[in-house]
């Protein structure tokens, strides 16, 4: 977690004050389509999300209400799950550590929302479907030694063991199936919506040398997968690259941007407050690297700049610290 990486249109009559008309003599209000019907998904507008909260390591408490809960995908697997493939190589998933997690939650009044993190721009050398992605091997090479031939696994992210994935158009066709297994295996398990991780490579050193066109497709198509199996999906960081926020705006549900509060840019995410869609900010306390910022400091910087649903919590975002900044 420590990768940081309204379009207006006013109807101006002309002439009289009346209703402009269709050609065969309708007015325009009758001729006009119904409004669509709302998405099957979780779509909040700032502020329905302030009670979250989001856990991605242990310990792990679930038993305060909360309108949503954001856990990783992994943990929230409710029993022994066969991914298959069509290539005569299933994969079995393991539960997760937090086997009852959905079903708990999805129990309480009022049903809590539970999004689930995927991992869909980096691999993790420990997930179940690790040897599914072309190049992987015990230990692929790392900066500054190029990727090799064939492989889509590029340098390290934040560990080790996890890298980023070649997103160039021509490289992804050869991986993409696997994290669309992914999201199957989300809408399978209950959860009501995702948010891709790891997808803002082209703001770090990922081994291959990206475009901004690879990097805006490449959100764009993880968002209309979630969406074709009903899954509410939200754009994760990407908001310090110039003009991506607002380019994706139509297409993710929310936005989850990290440490505003700490760099003091929480506007980033002003064209998705505008579209009425949920801004929610994580920042985390100061840990023993020096990165970080008090409570007292993000919490207003959050607030300046619209965001109504913005939490602190604990570099290793577990439920040991998380202070709701907007009441």
């Amino acid at each position: 977690m420590r990768t940081r990486s309204l379009l207006f249109v006013a109807l101006i009559g002309c002439g009289g004050g009346g209703t402009p008309s269709s050609p065969d003599g309708a007015s325009a209000a009758d001729a006009a389509p119904p409004d669509a019907a709302p998405a099957p998904w979780w779509q909040p507008h700032p502020g329905d999300a302030r009670n979250w909260d989001i856990q991605l390591a242990a310990p792990f408490e679930l038993s305060a209400p909360r309108t949503m809960y954001t856990l990783g995908l992994w943990d929230v697997v409710p029993s022994a799950t066969t991914l298959d493939y069509g290539d005569g190589a299933p994969v079995t998933v393991p539960a997760g550590a937090l086997a009852d997690a959905i079903a708990t939650l999805h129990a309480t009044t009022p049903r809590t929302v539970v999004i689930c993190r995927v991992d869909t721009g980096a691999w993790e050398a420990t997930r179940p479907d690790a040897g599914k992605f072309p190049g992987a091997g015990a230990n692929p090479p790392d900066r500054p030694t190029p990727p090799a031939t064939g492989s889509v696994i590029g340098w390290s992210a934040s560990r080790p063991d996890e890298r980023f994935l070649d997103i160039r158009p021509a490289s992804r066709d050869q991986w993409a199936p696997i994290i669309w297994k992914r999201l199957d295996l989300a809408a399978q398990i209950g959860c009501d919506g995702v948010m891709p991780d790891r997808n803002d490579m082209i703001t770090s050193d990922p081994g291959f040398t990206l475009e901004l066109v690879d990097q805006e497709s490449w959100f764009r198509e993880v968002a209309a997968h979630a969406h074709d199996r009903n899954l509410s999906v939200g754009m994760k960081n990407g908001n310090t690259i110039p003009g991506l926020v607002e380019a994706l705006t139509p297409d993710f549900d929310w936005i989850v941007i990290e440490r505003c509060g700490e760099y003091q840019d929480c506007d980033s995410a002003r064209s998705f407050v505008n579209a009425r869609k949920a801004a929610l900010a994580i920042d985390y306390l100061p840990d023993a690297d020096g990165g970080g910022v008090a409570a007292a400091i993000a919490c207003p910087r959050q607030m300046t700049d619209q965001i109504q649903d913005g939490i602190v919590k604990d570099p290793e975002v577990t439920s040991l610290a998380r202070t709701q900044c907007t009441p």
